[in-house]
C-alpha cells in the first residue's frame, strides 16, 4: 500500500501571510499572525505567547538579509509543511528549511516549528 502526501496548491491565509513576511515587515503586523497562545521553535530556542514572538521577530528573525524560494508545500493530518531554500548574508549562505505550521480554530498560527529540511 502506498500514501501519497497532498501538495497543497492554496495555504492558509496565515501561512501564506507569514511566509510573505521579511525584514520590511512590521514584527507586530507578522506577530498578529499567531494565537495568544502560540509557540514558535527556532534555531533551538522555544518563544512562548504573541509577545515572545514579537521580540522574536524584532531580533533574531530580522538579523539577516536573505531571498526565500518556496520549494515544496504540504499537509500531513492538521500540519501544514512549507519547506524554502533562503540563500543570503547567514553563516553558510544557504539553508533548506522546514517550517511546520499547526492552525488554530480561528485561522492563526497556533505552533510553528522550524528546522533544516532533511
Amino acid at each position: 500500500m502506498t500514501h501519497s502526501t497532498p501538495q497543497i496548491t492554496e495555504l492558509p491565509k496565515a501561512v501564506t501571510a507569514f511566509l510573505a513576511s521579511d525584514a520590511t515587515t512590521s514584527p507586530q503586523t507578522t506577530a498578529e499572525l499567531f494565537t495568544e497562545q502560540a509557540v514558535v521553535v527556532d534555531d533551538g530556542h522555544t518563544y512562548r505567547g504573541r509577545a515572545a514572538i514579537l521580540d522574536w521577530r524584532s531580533g533574531a528573525a530580522r538579523a539577516f538579509s536573505y531571498t526565500k524560494t518556496l520549494t515544496s508545500a504540504q499537509q500531513l493530518g492538521a500540519v501544514i509543511e512549507v519547506t524554502e531554500r533562503l540563500e543570503g548574508d547567514f553563516p553558510g549562505g544557504r539553508v533548506d528549511l522546514r517550517s511546520s505550521f499547526t492552525l488554530g480554530r480561528n485561522g492563526l498560527i497556533e505552533s510553528l516549528t522550524i528546522a533544516a529540511a532533511d
